[in-house]
């Protein structure tokens, strides 16, 4: 039986982990993600139950056949930080790096989610490779899968039959942890508050960048794969690197400064057989920044409802184009309409309010070029 004034639900406490590979060695960008993650094992050690990395997050993203092999033997030293990460904050991990066989010499763009004790629990495998990517990697041997983890929740009270807003913070490099404004709201309201609650079967569906588009860019539009796949489940885990140009597109478009509302657009279209439903997966992207061979990473790792008949909400999303760890609560099971009704007047609030660094599912259309 709900509590008196309101029902319950569960909530995930998530972070996106943006990093800027381009500004060092493994061992030195693993070292300064660190210190973001620390400043986040203070503010979210006992609350956080999930944290996404960007795709080959911590080296150099254009490789050739050899270069791979190198970023390959660095696969222990990024899992073994993953699994640190993961025993220091009590949630499960989910990080991007190059991935060798050792049994047949293969090698591929993959995605590692490691448990609260550092344990693998799941190896997902890129399936639609990037023109970049099949100069080294074999595509997924599986394709698309869903996976249940059983993660660390909390439970909170809807005291109005509603109360999906999400609570998101902002860590970023060099700066003191900032907390955003839907966050202290959220602070403040006591009686909405999430606790502790058993852990919970949450079904993911795994991706990485080239995954949202069509295969090849051959494949219909419409073919929509990845949403396909995705259908029925509670999250997907998007590790990206994303940029803004084509490599062999003109020094000006390389140079030309990045709409993060188009970025976002474009995930959201790529998605769009999901919009809506009341049960549909909630989009959580981890991207790079940075500028490698002239080509810009456009960031904007983002946490995306894509539930509700008013459309896509934006849960948080790091525009600034820095590394950051952003956070946010995640309502999980299927969003009923009047949860929905009760968010429309806290969204108006969020919109009138300045710098938290969020964009408003206002602002969210389906027209954007691809990437």
């Amino acid at each position: 039986m709900a509590p008196p004034g309101g029902s319950t639900r569960d909530v995930l406490h998530v972070a996106v982990l943006q990093t800027d590979p381009t500004a060092g060695s493994t061992a030195q960008n693993l070292a300064r993600a660190s210190a973001l993650v620390d400043r986040l094992v203070t503010e979210a050690r006992g609350t956080l139950g999930l944290l996404v990395a960007p795709e080959i997050g911590f080296g150099r993203y254009i490789l050739d056949a050899e270069g791979a092999r190198a970023a390959a033997r660095d696969e222990g030293e990024i899992l073994a930080w993953a699994a640190a990460v993961a025993r220091a904050l009590g949630c499960h991990v989910c990080v991007g790096h190059v991935r060798s066989d050792a049994r047949t010499g293969e090698m591929f763009n993959s995605q590692t989610t490691l448990n609260e004790r550092g344990e693998r629990v799941v190896v997902y495998d890129k399936t639609h490779l990037y023109f970049v990517d099949e100069k080294w990697a074999v595509e997924s041997k599986t394709g698309f899968a869903q996976t249940s983890l059983s993660l660390k929740v909390m439970r909170k009270t809807e005291g109005r039959g509603g109360g999906d807003d999400a609570a998101g913070t902002t860590t970023g490099r060099g700066d003191d942890a900032k907390r955003s404004n839907d966050a202290k709201r959220s602070n403040d309201e006591s009686s909405d508050a999430p606790v502790a609650a058993p852990r919970r079967a949450v079904v993911v569906t795994n991706a990485i960048c080239m995954d949202i588009n069509p295969y090849r860019f051959e494949a219909p539009w419409h073919a929509h794969e990845l949403a396909s796949a995705a259908s029925g489940s509670d999250l997907i885990l998007f590790s990206s690197a994303w940029t803004s140009a084509h490599p062999d597109d003109s020094s000006d478009a390389k140079s030309a400064p990045i709409d993060p509302n188009q970025v976002l657009s474009y995930w959201v279209a790529r998605l769009e057989p999901l919009l809506g439903a009341p049960a549909s997966p909630v989009f959580v992207c981890a991207n790079r920044v940075g500028v490698e061979d002239e080509i810009q990473f456009t960031g904007c790792s983002c946490v995306i409802d894509l539930r509700g008949r008013e459309g896509p909400r934006v849960l948080t999303a790091a525009l600034d184009g820095k590394e950051s760890i952003r956070t946010c609560l995640v309502p999980l099971g299927p969003l009923d309409d009047d949860s929905d009704d009760d968010d429309e007047e806290e969204e108006e609030e969020e919109e009138e309010e300045e710098g938290d660094g969020d964009v408003g599912e206002e602002t969210l259309g389906h027209g954007a070029g691809t990437p």
